[in-house]
């Protein structure tokens, strides 16, 4: 059996979309994302961050070539599992089975329910849920309640996590603009650098369970 510990560095690429796979991984410390081609962009399918969760093993599973592309967020620390010690650990250890098991089937139905809302969410209703994820995270909330944000950082996660191209991050800013939803700071009335989200909008669109009364 083989197995050997590997560091990646912020920004590293431990394997991409398409590329054959011959391992699988277990972190040991650090944070991986799981990216997939969407459009124009990539999408945040997954995030790896606990301690001994696992990655990467689909395919040692079904032999297929690697469903998305993993890139460490921070330095990272992973234990390299190839097949046959993959075979081995499934075969010799009934929880880390039961625990393979346990995972495939939530990853199985979060991937229906990703899909799901891919397919029934309006391109509107999806980028006004990413603007409030958006807003949880890294949003500064002021005096009335709404969220301020810086506009830059904001077209690049949400480019990066959700696939939407630039160019309609920035029309879809526009359009909630113009209607009244949001608004740009006042600090940034002409130079666009901030935009406000509202307590209402941040309610709306919570699919976090953050926004409460």
């Amino acid at each position: 059996m083989d197995s050997t510990t590997k560091i990646y560095e912020a920004g590293d690429v431990i394997f991409r979309e398409g590329d054959e796979g011959r391992v699988m991984y277990i972190l040991l410390e650090g944070q991986v994302d799981l990216r997939v081609k969407v459009e124009k962009g990539e999408a945040v399918i997954k995030t790896v961050s606990t301690p001994n969760d696992f990655f990467g093993e689909m395919a040692l599973i079904d032999e297929r070539p690697r469903s998305a592309t993993a890139r460490a967020e921070r330095r990272t620390k992973v234990l390299v599992v190839d097949g046959p010690t993959f075979e081995a650990m499934i075969l010799q250890n009934g929880q880390f089975a039961l625990k393979i098991i346990k995972v495939l089937s939530n990853r199985l139905r979060s991937s229906n329910d990703r899909v799901s809302e891919l397919i029934e969410t309006l391109p509107r209703e999806r980028l006004a849920r990413g603007l409030a994820d958006y807003a949880f995270r890294f949003g500064e909330t002021i005096h009335d309640g709404s969220y301020k944000v810086g506009i830059e950082h904001m077209k690049a996660w949400i480019n990066q996590h959700l696939g939407f191209p630039v160019e309609e991050i920035e029309s879809g800013v526009q359009r909630f603009v113009k209607g009244e939803v949001l608004s740009y700071a006042p600090t940034s009335a002409k130079t666009h650098e901030h935009l406000l989200l509202p307590l209402s909008f941040m309610k709306e669109n919570d699919r976090r369970g953050l926004a409460q009364d």
